[in-house]
């Protein structure tokens, strides 16, 4: 087997399969690359039983076919500190000799006998998203995951396919987020990635050149595919939340607030509010808002922004950071701020433009 590849071209692609590397396991096996030569082409595949990358790695001259791991850590290592144009990989028994310029390195390799089958699925249903809408989308949503693992049923972002919408949900039970779009697709179905899987995804949207990706899924696994790499994921054997639940049918009072008034008033609050109890109040009336925060150590602070308002005054309190978060999601100026009372969810979305959602749970007015 003999393989000659530039080395930036392999270096970007040991990058994108190193994120699927398990770094804690019984199985040495999974801390490694998987090499598969065949039919003309080089794959370099890793996994870590919830996620797995097939990388595939545009070569320059391909010869023979082989199948072997090597040790991923000390691999991304030696890859670093290539600096030659291109890089040739031979095989000489168990030893996978990697030579680039003048230097060569000689490293050890293992059976890939018990290297997990991480093929795509095939079957069951399959779409095609706009790679640039759907980076948006998982951008918008996946802060509000939990990032807690033992909360399996949170720790991810619920996929909702819908016939031709596509609604991404995430959640962490204190806040919701929700983004939506029209694609072409006569299924319907449902599923819940990782969050572990789902920076996986983000990570293979905002490095392929591709116009668009192909996602598949089989009731199992979930993959997305491009050009160059295919990223499969286990799909998580728990029931997200009925989020439709905590979404307000109604509300009593909406506020329109400059986006950027809110989030400069936001970050003055936080350099009070207390840490472990960050807490901000708004009292709502007429044309205005005040948000107020107290720190039984440093003292207080008050903030007014000018508002429009329908509905009722109210007075509610949230976490501050969890406003602020969606803050740098919404593009428009404006934002709607929607409330029932102060003990019931907020929702927050951009003005006059549909498609994603943010609900905050408030915290009780002491």
């Amino acid at each position: 087997m003999k393989v000659i590849t530039t080395t930036l071209e392999l270096k970007d692609k040991v990058t994108m399969a190193s994120k699927a590397l398990a770094k804690k396991s019984v199985k040495p096996i999974l801390a490694g690359f998987l090499f598969e030569v065949k039919d003309g082409s080089f794959y370099i595949c890793a996994t870590d039983l919830e996620t797995g990358v097939r990388a595939n790695v545009n070569a320059v001259e391909i010869s023979g076919e082989a199948r072997f791991v090597v040790p991923g850590d000390i691999f991304q290592k030696l890859v670093k500190v290539l600096s030659e144009d291109t890089t040739e990989l031979s095989l000489e028994g168990d030893t996978l000799v990697i030579t680039s310029g003048s230097t060569v390195f000689r490293v050890t390799t293992m059976p890939a006998d018990e290297f997990p089958d991480i093929s795509p699925a095939e079957s069951g249903i399959s779409f095609e998203v706009d790679t640039s809408l759907l980076e948006e989308m998982v951008e918008k949503v996946i802060f509000a995951a939990a990032t807690d693992e033992f909360m399996r049923n949170l720790n991810g972002v619920f996929w909702e396919l819908h016939k031709n919408l596509l609604r991404l949900v995430a959640s962490d039970g204190f806040r919701l987020a929700l983004a939506e779009e029209q694609i072409e697709n006569e299924e319907e179905t449902n599923f819940l990635l990782s969050l572990k899987s789902m920076k996986e995804v983000q990570n293979i949207l905002k490095n392929t050149t591709e116009p668009s990706v192909t996602i598949r899924y089989d009731g199992r696994r979930a993959s997305l595919t491009t050009n160059d790499v295919e990223t499969v994921m286990r799909v998580v054997d728990a029931e997200f939340p009925d989020y439709k639940r905590v979404i307000p049918e109604t509300f009593k009072t909406k506020v329109i607030v400059s986006k950027k008034s809110l989030q400069e008033s936001l970050k003055r609050i936080m350099v009070i509010a207390s840490k472990g109890s960050e807490s901000v109040k708004l009292e709502i009336e007429e044309s205005t808002m005040k948000l107020m925060s107290k720190n039984p150590e440093y003292g207080e602070v008050v903030d007014e922004l000018e508002i429009q308002k329908e509905g009722e005054d109210l007075v509610i309190a949230f976490n501050p950071k969890f406003i602020s978060d969606v803050l740098r999601h919404i593009e428009t100026e404006e934002i709607e701020m929607n409330f029932v009372d102060s003990t019931s969810p907020c929702q927050i979305n951009p003005l006059d433009i549909s498609g994603y959602l943010y609900i905050v749970m408030p915290i009780r007015l002491a």
